[in-house]
């Protein structure tokens, strides 16, 4: 989940970043999956089926689930932790740092620069928020956790996920858990979100954010006079 934190430091702000739409612009598992066909890992029709599935969410036919986010996870199925590690370097530096979102990315920087803790969380997959994270030398993130298990002579990806996703409620539950062990006030902490799906996150700092956000969290950042990113 995290590396090299001090769960005794005390520090005057932290700082909470969502992944999708907020950091990076478009949807990181069709980029991923996009990203792996062309590499030869996923076949034509899991492409299809990510594809079709995220039209519909779009449409609002289908909610995300905790059985849709274990069918994300598929796509690692079979990898090796070294081979996975390498394929996510390659997306990120290939797919995701060119569409990082500029407002963000520089109040990403700021924060840093300011010595404040930066977290980012999202429902992405674990090891494409930690590739991201080396990128933009962020210690801490949680993603949707990817079990990994032995087989054979190496530890692989089994497919399935191994704990809860940050996705809505969960990201401001582990946000608290975050604030807590750092003795970091709520009330001087900042959020930075995209969707709707965020407002959980949002309302448990002092500082909310939204950055392009979607219909639901524009018109509840309005009303609340939150900053607003375009």
């Amino acid at each position: 989940m995290t590396a090299g934190t001090d769960p005794t430091a005390v520090v005057p702000a932290v700082a909470f970043f969502d992944l999708d739409g907020t950091l990076v612009t478009g949807q990181t598992q069709v980029l991923l999956v996009k990203f792996l066909r062309r590499v030869g890992v996923v076949g034509r029709i899991f492409l299809l089926a990510t594809g079709l599935w995220f039209l519909a969410y779009k449409a609002g036919l289908v909610k995300v689930t905790q059985q849709s986010r274990e069918k994300g996870a598929l796509v690692l199925k079979g990898l090796s932790e070294q081979e996975v590690e390498r394929l996510m370097t390659r997306f990120a530096d290939e797919i995701m740092v060119p569409r990082l979102h500029p407002a963000a990315s520089s109040a990403l920087a700021e924060h840093q620069a300011e010595g404040d803790r930066v977290v980012v969380l999202s429902a992405a997959l674990e090891p494409v928020v930690k590739a991201l994270c080396r990128r933009l030398r962020v210690i801490d993130y949680v993603g949707a956790p990817c079990e990994v298990g032995r087989s054979g002579e190496s530890e692989r990806y089994t497919g399935r996920l191994s704990g809860p996703t940050p996705y809505g409620d969960e990201k401001a539950r582990i946000a608290a858990g975050f604030m807590e062990r750092w003795g970091a006030d709520p009330a001087d902490c900042w959020a930075y979100g995209d969707h709707d799906t965020d407002l959980a996150l949002l309302h448990s700092v002092g500082h909310p954010v939204a950055v392009n956000p979607r219909p639901g969290l524009l018109a509840t950042a309005r009303l609340a006079g939150w900053p607003i990113l375009p």
